[in-house]
């Protein structure tokens, strides 16, 4: 796309769906506006919870491949998107090497194994809020959840945006442990 804004929405096929393409439904599952900037590659990426996030790298020279800085922005409950990281150069991992990440832990058949593959994961990798929601969403024992959250909370690029893991959690207690756990 050009530099400028845009309109931006992504459809789901569906089985009983808004409207229909050649006999196939379709709904919409997000749509916003984004601003592209000159010289600015941007990648919308919607996770499997249905949040959108967008990875905005900025071109130099001449070749489209050649980076100059990184800046992830996170989308809010308004359709509207803020920097997630304040500082250029953060990021969490890789989309491709986490979905490889997250596909691993998934093979683990005892959730012990699960949580010390995933910590090991978290202690040696930075990663987004988000990033961190899914992997605790993973698990079922709540403690296992809220161990983890606190593990990966160092290495998070995000910190601001730890909040959002409040709905991975099934009991308030969880919840207010995980924040006194932060104001440490």
């Amino acid at each position: 796309m050009s530099q400028g804004y845009h309109n931006i929405r992504v459809y789901r096929q569906k089985n009983s769906g808004l409207f229909s393409i050649l006999g196939t439904k379709y709904e919409i599952i997000y749509s916003t506006s984004i601003m592209v900037k000159p010289k600015t590659h941007v990648k919308i990426t919607i996770d499997r919870f249905g949040k959108p996030f967008t990875e905005e790298k900025k071109i130099r020279g001449n070749r489209k491949d050649d980076w100059d800085t990184d800046r992830g922005y996170d989308f809010d409950q308004n359709g509207k998107f803020g920097d997630y990281d304040n500082n250029y150069g953060y990021e969490g991992m890789e989309d491709r090497e986490f979905r490889q990440v997250l596909q691993s832990i998934d093979k683990e058949w005892l959730e012990t194994n699960k949580l010390k593959s995933a910590t090991q994961i978290v202690r040696s990798n930075s990663l987004t809020s988000a990033q961190v929601k899914q992997l605790v969403l993973m698990f079922s024992f709540e403690s296992n959840k809220l161990e983890l959250a606190k593990q990966a909370y160092q290495n998070t690029v995000d910190k601001k945006n730890y909040y959002m893991l409040n709905d991975a959690f099934s009991f308030n207690s969880s919840k207010d442990e995980l924040a006194r756990y932060i104001s440490r």
